[in-house]
């Protein structure tokens, strides 16, 4: 089980990387160092891709897909690095919001969490049972990386200031931002802006601007009229990047 301090100490460390993120960005437009702003970008990219979608949203909430045992464990650590909570919570409070869209019971519900939000389990909610985590607790490595989350991700900003401290802004707390407010993005705009193109009961909508800001999560009405897909762009223009990457690794 998570402390009960896990939520305020994840929000802290993200609010946290916010404020390194934006003295990065600062630095970058005064010496614009094209070397950590590609690694920037390089890190949001493998953060946001591989391990928030494809691996923490779509392998590991929805089981979309079956992939090799060493590509699942390159996924849970990237995606523990991303700073969204642990696999379980994260699992826990996504599989409860496709229940519960859009009611007062959801924990993603845009109408009363606002913009940016920790996506935690908060293991006092009586509303939600273990049986949404049944399959990922059972896994030794899932629970490990869940028990030592701080640890993991202190370990990663440590190499990282050994090899260079600017490494830590723009190999860390950028893309780990980047992915809260993708997460964000989807949560948020991805209810309030867009077409349908498949009727549900919720007002998941496809967004491009959601799609931009999550890197390919923002086709939320198609996931969530076919959740258990791994492809969530259906049309040409749909740009999908989660599910190229996918394309690779799936069995």
């Amino acid at each position: 089980m998570l402390p009960k301090t896990f939520n305020s100490k994840i929000k802290l460390l993200q609010l946290t990387n916010l404020i390194v993120t934006l003295i990065g960005i600062v630095y970058l437009v005064e010496n614009w160092n094209l070397f950590y702003f590609f690694v920037g970008i390089l890190s949001f990219l493998i953060f946001g891709i591989i391990g928030a979608n494809a691996g923490y949203h779509r392998y590991f909430s929805h089981r979309s897909y079956q992939t090799y045992k060493p590509i699942e464990i390159i996924m849970a650590i990237i995606g523990t690095l991303a700073t969204l909570g642990s696999i379980i919570s994260w699992v826990a409070v996504h599989r409860y919001h496709h229940l519960t869209a859009d009611t007062d019971k959801d924990p993603h519900s845009p109408r009363h969490i606002g913009w940016w939000r920790a996506y935690t389990y908060d293991w006092n909610r009586v509303d939600i049972s273990k049986k949404f985590i049944r399959d990922v607790i059972k896994d030794p490595f899932i629970v490990f990386l869940h028990k030592n989350y701080f640890k993991i991700i202190f370990v990663y900003i440590f190499f990282l200031a050994l090899i260079d401290p600017m490494l830590v802004i723009f190999a860390y707390c950028l893309p780990a931002t980047g992915c809260l407010n993708g997460v964000a993005a989807v949560t948020v705009i991805g209810h309030i802006h867009g077409y349908v193109s498949h009727h549900t009961n919720d007002s998941a909508r496809n967004s491009w601007i959601s799609c931009i800001l999550s890197l390919g999560e923002g086709w939320h009405n198609n996931h969530h009229a076919k959740p258990y897909n791994w492809k969530q762009g259906e049309r040409w223009w749909e740009i999908d990047p989660p599910a190229w990457f996918i394309r690779l690794v799936k069995k």
